[in-house]
């Protein structure tokens, strides 16, 4: 998308978002995230408190991030959820990018089974939508409806990285996204750690304007080039679900 474009975009994009999630605070939050090498390789609640610090907010962060865990398996090790009572504001939950319709069922009970723990230790739940593995593209759509059904059948804040990636790769097939497997590459997590930023913390239209982008390109390392282009990709995700079947979002 053209520099100029994506600034007239920005104004539309901050009114609709600020309006559709509500942060507890919007200067100061606890933040915990549960997950596996995603979260750990993005180096995921590092990245998005250095994001919060450059525009004005207080981020307190801590992970329980496990090699190849799913939710279940963090559901039956007990580690998370002795966190989650620890007292956070928001808690972000995170596993792999496997379609199939097991999988599928599997994620909806596993977030709905967490959401109530974190509310119940009065705190807000929220969903990270990872992506495929490269071997596996062709899972994009059906792990974005999986992600979305889960947190609509939780109510859980959705942060839709996966979607944002998909994005991405439908504007430029030689964006350098993956890495090494389902691990992102650079560019990948800088795209992957801003939306999961303006999901937790959505800025208002006074706010989002071309100093802020500026600020939060600098401290995530977003190459010049790709800023725009990693922008758009971020907002549209959440402002403009894209229509996929078997998802009730729009």
């Amino acid at each position: 998308m053209r520099r100029r474009a994506f600034l007239l975009l920005m104004p539309a994009f901050a009114a609709s978002v600020v309006a559709a999630q509500s942060p507890p605070d919007a200067k100061k939050a606890r933040v915990l995230f549960i997950g596996n090498a995603i979260t750990s390789a993005m180096e995921l609640p590092a990245r998005v408190a250095k994001a919060a610090a450059t525009t004005g907010r207080t981020v307190t962060v801590d992970s329980v991030a496990i090699d190849g865990y799913s939710l279940e398996d963090h559901w039956r090790q007990g580690d998370a959820l002795a966190a989650i009572k620890r007292g956070w504001d928001i808690v972000v939950l995170q596993q792999d990018g496997i379609a199939g319709a097991e999988t599928r069922d599997s994620l909806t009970r596993d977030v709905k089974r967490f959401a109530d723990a974190i509310r119940e230790a009065g705190a807000r739940p929220a969903l990270f939508m990872p992506w495929p593995r490269p071997d596996h593209l062709q899972d994009f759509r059906d792990v974005i409806a999986a992600h979305r059904a889960a947190a609509e059948s939780s109510n859980a804040l959705l942060m839709p990285a996966g979607e944002a990636w998909l994005r991405a790769l439908g504007a430029d097939r030689r964006a350098k996204l993956y890495g090494d497997g389902p691990r992102p590459a650079p560019l990948g997590i800088e795209l992957a750690v801003l939306t999961a930023y303006l999901s937790l913390f959505p800025a208002g239209p006074q706010e989002f304007d071309e100093a802020f982008v500026q600020r939060i390109a600098t401290a995530l390392d977003i190459p010049a080039p790709r800023r725009d282009q990693v922008f758009d990709a971020a907002t549209r995700s959440i402002d403009e679900p894209l229509a996929i079947k078997g998802s009730s979002s729009p």
